[in-house]
């Protein structure tokens, strides 16, 4: 409700304006209407170059968005595809880990078992 009173009030205060101008204005109204005629072909051209300038930024954008999406993806499956080669280089380390700290657990019992009898 309050932006139709705003665009109202504006446009009211514009062609009050525009009358206003052209009411005062020095020049004959011939050259005035003339005038008005060329500087509103002239804001219709700027008007369709801008919607073709506008539709021309959204393809790009969507054509972008869409390009992001497919790298995304791909490079989504690549980290997986990494993360699954680095686990199964990294499972036969780890492995033999375990069983390097169990053979050293099983050492030091043996070694406590030495110094408990003596």
């Amino acid at each position: 409700m309050k932006l139709r009173t705003v665009l109202i009030g504006f446009t009211s205060g514009v062609a009050t304006g525009i009358i206003t101008a052209l009411m005062k204005s020095p020049r004959p109204a011939g050259e005035t209407e003339q005038n008005f005629v060329s500087n509103s072909y002239e804001t219709k051209s700027l008007l369709r170059q801008l919607k073709i300038e506008a539709v021309e930024v959204k393809d790009y954008v969507m054509k972008t968005k869409n390009e992001s999406q497919s790298a995304m993806k791909t490079m989504g499956d690549e980290v997986k595809t990494m993360i699954a080669t680095y686990k199964s280089d990294i499972d036969p380390n780890i492995t033999h880990l375990k069983s390097n700290i169990e053979n050293i657990k099983n050492r030091a019992d043996e070694v406590k078992q030495t110094f408990s009898k003596k």
